[in-house]
């Protein structure tokens, strides 16, 4: 008998942005399934996904995941999806009840797109449909690939998505002190514990400039009491906000009002989770993420545009896929636990993420080539107000997508290659190792190499360039534009550094400009002065865990 040892994690997802990014991770996993033993596959997908039965009888696949969004927010998504669904109607005469004494109330169901259609045709599910994502993009479920499990969807019918009136921190506390919370969603968190044979903890992404940051680090507090597992939170900020398209100074005034009501959540919601979490990553495609998001964060042979969730919501998934592999692979050597340790020596809670979109490879390159004429940081900070520097750091890295045979030359083709240090290295992760430590100073660097690329055909965004080919690599001329790009490799990294403790340092100045008192929302809720000096000095306590004074 085979018993199955995979350490599992449950994923939660709190928000609309955070259901955004999400979908577009789950998207990119399960087009990465492998159904021959052709290709090599590194990652165990077991680590994140469950086996079923459903009501048929039929053997299932879904993410062991829980999402939380408001009313409103899940378009023509269905509480349970077809792989449970109970298709039969409802009709007025199964009620016993005399017919003129029953009023029966009905909310039109919402049509679903091409692309959804295109999913119920298991005949077409291999082919592109053409559809402009871009344009008919509303919610997170119009380009949802993923089947997921009755117990996924989890709606908020108290707030009305994009109503603005679950904006505040301390609601989302409030709401986890209900009934739905209490009950049902704890219940739901112990089901999926319980179906584990091997816990090994959390992975929560979760909105950070509104309501559902208090309810996401409330679940997180929970989960930390309750099961006594690592969590690792990603809080997310949104590159845009729709109250930037202003049109009067009436509305103008309230966007800016709306900012500094998002800088008061930030700070709660990281104040909350220094305390409760084995580790949290801020992540924003944009350069300065507080008071307002910024310039967007620019990557080579990449173009987005920073007002769509669909855009940068699929390049935080990428970052994110890709970072999560160093605890998914099959070796099953390095765990959830082993992360948080590596990164938060000395109370360093919070750490910083970067991520090359795509790693930029000439397809007729090598990596030792690629490294030696490689100009600038490796890759391009993906946390806000956040310079990750050279040295006194703590940095895991994890590159995919870069065969062995695309290492180096063979000795007798190499040419000038064999001159250089980094040809004796014999595998991705050494000659990658070898390069960060030839460019950081007093740090400690981890690699890890995984061959799987990142996968994304449709439905992620078409936002590569002519001059990214059909696997990833660059090419020395334009693409045919009748050929989109399928995988991409891709480097991440983990940092743990002093420029963290900048970027909380940037984070207090903005908060410390603000006179709580003016914003009712909070004061409604309790929450005074007092209350909120002591988050902000407990934010500076974090600061301080970041002064090279400190380091390791």
């Amino acid at each position: 008998m085979n018993f199955d040892t995979t350490s599992k994690i449950l994923t939660l997802q709190f928000g609309h942005y955070s259901n955004f990014v999400g979908t577009h991770w789950w998207n990119v996993q399960e087009k990465s399934f492998q159904y021959s033993g052709d290709t090599k596959q590194d990652i165990n997908h077991d680590v994140l996904y469950r086996d079923g039965i459903n009501n048929k009888g039929q053997e299932t696949y879904t993410p062991r995941l829980l999402l939380v969004d408001l009313k409103g927010s899940s378009g023509a998504l269905p509480a349970a999806s077809d792989l449970y669904e109970d298709n039969s109607e409802f009709h007025v005469d199964d009620i016993q009840w005399e017919t003129d004494r029953v009023e029966v109330k009905t909310e039109e169901k919402l049509k679903k797109n091409e692309f959804q259609k295109k999913l119920d045709d298991p005949e077409s599910s291999n082919q592109e449909t053409g559809y402009d994502f871009d344009k008919n993009v509303n919610v997170w479920s119009d380009f949802l690939y993923t089947r997921f499990h009755p117990r996924t969807l989890n709606i908020v019918k108290d707030f009305q998505h994009q109503s603005n009136s679950f904006n505040a921190f301390h609601q989302g506390s409030r709401l986890w002190s209900t009934e739905q919370f209490q009950n049902d969603f704890i219940d739901k968190i112990r089901n999926y514990v319980e179906e584990c044979d091997y816990f090994q903890g959390c992975q929560v992404l979760l909105d950070a400039v509104d309501g559902f940051s208090g309810l996401a680090t409330s679940s997180i507090e929970h989960l930390y009491d309750e099961y006594g597992r690592s969590v690792v939170a990603f809080p997310l900020i949104p590159s845009f906000y729709k109250d930037y398209n202003h049109q009067t100074e009436e509305e103008r005034s309230r966007s800016i009002i709306s900012d500094s009501n998002r800088v008061l959540n930030l700070a709660f919601c990281f104040d909350s989770l220094r305390e409760i979490c084995s580790l949290f990553v801020p992540l924003c495609t944009g350069e300065t993420g507080w008071r307002q998001p910024g310039n967007k964060r620019e990557f080579y042979h990449t173009n987005y545009n920073p007002e769509l969730y669909y855009h940068s919501g699929a390049i935080l998934a990428a970052a994110l896929d890709t970072i999560s592999l160093k605890y998914r692979l099959k070796s099953g050597n390095y765990k959830l636990k082993d992360l948080c340790k590596d990164l938060t020596n000395n109370n360093r809670m919070a750490a910083a993420a970067s991520m090359s979109l795509p790693f930029s490879l000439n397809c007729d390159s090598d990596l030792v080539e690629c490294l030696d004429n490689w100009e600038g940081p490796l890759t391009r900070s993906i946390t806000p107000n956040c310079n990750l520097g050279s040295e006194r750091m703590v940095q895991l890295y994890t590159l995919r997508g870069i065969s062995e045979e695309k290492l180096k030359k063979p000795l007798s083709k190499a040419g000038r290659q064999k001159d250089l240090p980094a040809y004796k290295c014999k595998t991705v992760e050494e000659m990658l190792q070898f390069y960060l430590s030839c460019t950081t100073t007093l740090s400690l660097n981890h690699a890890t190499s995984v061959s799987n690329s990142l996968e994304v055909g449709e439905p992620f965004p078409k936002i590569f360039d002519e001059f990214v080919g059909f696997n990833g690599s660059i090419i020395g001329c334009p693409r045919p534009s009748t050929l989109d790009v399928q995988s991409v490799p891709v480097l991440t990294g983990l940092h743990s550094g002093s420029g963290i403790g900048k970027m909380l340092e940037t984070l207090l100045k903005e908060t410390k400009r603000i006179n709580i008192s003016k914003f009712p929302t909070f004061s409604t809720l309790g929450i005074d002065k007092d209350a909120f000096s002591d988050s902000v000095n407990n934010l500076y306590e974090l600061k301080e865990c970041y002064e090279e004074d400190y380091y390791l």
